[in-house]
């Protein structure tokens, strides 16, 4: 919100004061905290040279490790506790998900499944696994873990939610919306289950989209994405002015959503506007020099505004990125039959 001039001019030295003490104290906390782990991890290491088996000690340096993003040490650590004491279902399930951040999968899941192994009752382990083998495309593997963690706790809502997910993937948008809700049910705080709501009615025209958004806004105010979703929703229904503000409001949190401005120009070509077309998707180009669809946008704005040199350079620049891009060979073809 824009502030009064006046009062910006009142409060200019306050305000900048107290950024700088904010500034310094944020510096203090992170350098304390730096310092802590450092010192923790040179304690930790004094231990491992007196005891060299003892699976703690290397199980919690390796999480100071992670903390401060040195992931390989902590790695080597965490594969060391393993070794150490391979009946510790805790010490699969933390190098599970070490491994899937390096993109490790397969050693993730035999790690996560291990892990499930040891400790029957371990719903962190089985809810990796169904994420995971979602990813993948394992439906009935998946399916099975989070049948295991329902029968546990059916009111967990990721087992919920991820019941919905597979639902969708099996192509039942009924189940898929009853799983959902209920995870929602559930979880008051859900934010990803509002957005996959949003989702799935804006695919069915339903306004009930606009509601479960606008919750998710609500819990992730700067989420730029699901203004573009609000945006895409009113545009499916033509409501243009609508669909143009929710985008306005995505590029004010991310200035570089391209998505964005390419809608901005569709509809500015609608509207006849093809200066604001041309504007918009100039910056689309201008973030992305490859960016197809926005050369052959700006080709046809200015097609429609006369300016047909430019208009034959942006489809050819289109066709030299992809020769077999079809709306800009249709293109081509109707400006050789205007000469």
């Amino acid at each position: 919100m824009k502030r009064h001039l006046r009062y910006i001019f009142i409060c200019f030295s306050l305000l900048s004061c107290n950024e700088k003490v904010s500034n310094k104290a944020s510096s203090n906390i992170k350098l304390d905290s730096t310092l802590f782990i450092n010192a923790s991890i040179d304690s930790l290491t004094l231990l491992i040279l007196k005891d060299s088996l003892n699976a703690s000690n290397y199980f919690q340096r390796a999480g100071y490790y992670m903390k401060i993003n040195s992931l390989y040490k902590g790695l080597a650590d965490l594969q060391n506790s393993v070794k150490l004491d391979p009946t510790n279902a805790e010490y699969f399930l933390k190098l599970g998900e070490l491994n899937y951040s390096l993109q490790n999968s397969r050693v993730a899941r035999d790690s996560w499944e291990k892990c499930s192994y040891l400790d029957p009752n371990s719903i962190d382990c089985r809810l990796n696994l169904a994420q995971l083998y979602l990813a993948v495309g394992e439906l009935k593997k998946g399916q099975g873990r989070l049948n295991e963690v329902l029968d546990k706790d059916p009111q967990n809502s990721s087992a919920l939610f991820l019941t919905g997910n597979y639902a969708l993937m099996n192509k039942d948008t009924i189940k898929a919306l009853k799983y959902i809700q209920a995870a929602i049910n559930e979880n008051q705080d859900f934010f990803n289950a509002y957005d996959l709501m949003g989702v799935l009615y804006s695919a069915k025209g339903d306004i009930l989209a606009l509601d479960y958004f606008n919750t998710a806004l609500r819990l992730a105010p700067n989420q730029y994405d699901i203004h573009y979703k609000v945006g895409m929703f009113y545009q499916s229904l033509k409501l243009y002015e609508q669909a143009l503000e929710a985008y306005e409001r995505a590029l004010e949190i991310n200035p570089n959503h391209q998505t964005s401005m390419h809608n901005i120009a569709v509809i500015s070509i609608f509207s006849q506007n093809y200066s604001k077309s041309i504007d918009y998707f100039t910056r689309a180009i201008q973030l992305d020099a490859s960016y197809i669809e926005a050369y052959f946008g700006r080709g046809y704005a200015y097609e429609l505004s006369g300016d047909l040199l430019k208009s034959e350079l942006d489809y050819r620049t289109s066709l030299m990125l992809n020769p077999k891009y079809i709306p800009s060979r249709e293109a081509m073809s109707r400006l050789n039959l205007l000469k």
